[in-house]
């Protein structure tokens, strides 16, 4: 807070210093430092920032795990590794300030909500400075709003992509569209060739596990929801979806199903080779996660257990898309944007429990245009 309260005091001398950033931006740094799924909806903020101002340099600042995602993303120019962690604390935010000051930006898009940002890109003396200012925020990130040229305030009853437009707009773009995109890495169509073989029918893609344990399936429920398709569709072939991590998960979950009928992905295909998988499935069945952001992107028929997430924030926008989420629970939606809970304040669970392997089974072959009845057991 001290760190807040002395860039504050200097604010006024640091804007005069910092001048006025040219009416055409010529070197742009969006900030995204959370995880797969965040930065699959801040893709609409590259692509509509290369729209405007296709001359512009833009560079990304994310951490490790979405670096491949941005390599392969054709609006991208340069890619700065960073994780939050490295600036706490004076000396972290100095080397902030210094990698900030090493990019010579005139434009900062910040579409996270820490204080530590608003301070180090004042004091990088970055002319135009704009941000998404979180809904949760208690004084610092009030105080830290003040330090922002621009600042845009979420709602829990708007898209987060809507957020970042109307941001945008005050960069000068006009009114974008809200789907995320992705690109694929080079080679990942053969990748995902070799690790699906020759199979043609019907392609189920699961998503084994989340980086929130708030929200994952479990191996029970995974193997009940692949019992009852498998039931409807004896031809169809499972795809388990994750990283090496849950490779034995993964195992767990084929050993209980019938020979021959579950490939297993998992820490197999690189995340930057991901869309080429999911392009190939019939449908994916992924509680709300990156993967299930990533099959929502490329188009894939897609089953999403919304589970805590207040979907009016964040769902998928595709065409064909169920979204299975129980409405009667005094608790929920839990877990927003800018608060993300990582586990039960009632330990229950019952967003993700009460949502039975039946269900999701009957969403699933709906999207696969299965006509017949799914079994009870």
């Amino acid at each position: 807070m001290f760190y807040l309260w002395l860039t504050w005091l200097a604010s006024p001398l640091l804007r005069r210093i910092a001048g006025r950033a040219p009416a055409e931006p010529q070197r742009i740094l969006v900030i995204q430092m959370a995880k797969i799924g965040d930065l699959l909806c801040a893709t609409l903020v590259f692509r509509e920032i290369k729209a405007r101002y296709p001359q512009a340099h833009l560079a990304v600042m994310a951490t490790a795990q979405n670096v491949p995602l941005l390599r392969a993303n054709l609006r991208v120019d340069e890619v700065i590794v960073a994780e939050a962690k490295a600036f706490r604390g004076l000396g972290g935010k100095w080397r902030l300030i210094c990698l900030l000051r090493q990019g010579h930006y005139d434009t900062v898009v910040c579409l996270n909500a820490g204080a530590a940002y608003a301070m180090a890109t004042l004091w990088a003396l970055i002319p135009r400075r704009l941000a998404v200012q979180s809904n949760f925020g208690g004084a610092s990130h009030r105080l830290a709003a003040y330090l922002w040229s621009e600042v845009e305030m979420h709602r829990s009853d708007r898209l987060i992509q809507a957020t970042y437009l109307a941001l945008l707009a005050r960069l000068g773009t006009s009114a974008g569209r809200l789907d995320k995109e992705v690109f694929t890495a080079h080679g990942a169509a053969g990748k995902a060739d070799a690790v699906l073989g020759q199979v043609t029918g019907v392609l189920v893609g699961i998503g084994v596990s989340s980086a929130n344990r708030l929200k994952a399936l479990g191996s029970e429920k995974i193997i009940a929801v692949a019992r009852q398709i498998l039931a409807a569709q004896p031809a169809a072939r499972l795809v388990l979806i994750g990283s090496g991590e849950d490779k034995s998960q993964a195992e767990e979950i084929a050993s209980q199903l019938p020979p021959g009928t579950v490939i297993d992905a998992c820490g197999v295909v690189g995340i930057a080779e991901l869309p080429a998988l999911l392009r190939r499935l019939t449908v994916f069945i992924g509680v709300d996660s990156g993967v299930t952001y990533m099959a929502d992107a490329v188009g894939v028929p897609l089953v999403s257990i919304a589970g805590p997430c207040n979907m009016q924030e964040t769902r998928p926008l595709g065409k064909q898309v169920i979204i299975l989420q129980r409405a009667d629970l005094p608790c929920a939606p839990c877990a927003h944007i800018f608060h993300a809970p990582y586990t039960c304040r009632v330990g229950t669970r019952a967003c993700i429990e009460g949502i039975d392997a039946r269900q999701i089974a009957h969403a699933a072959l709906a999207l696969c245009g299965d006509p017949l009845e799914i079994s009870a057991s």
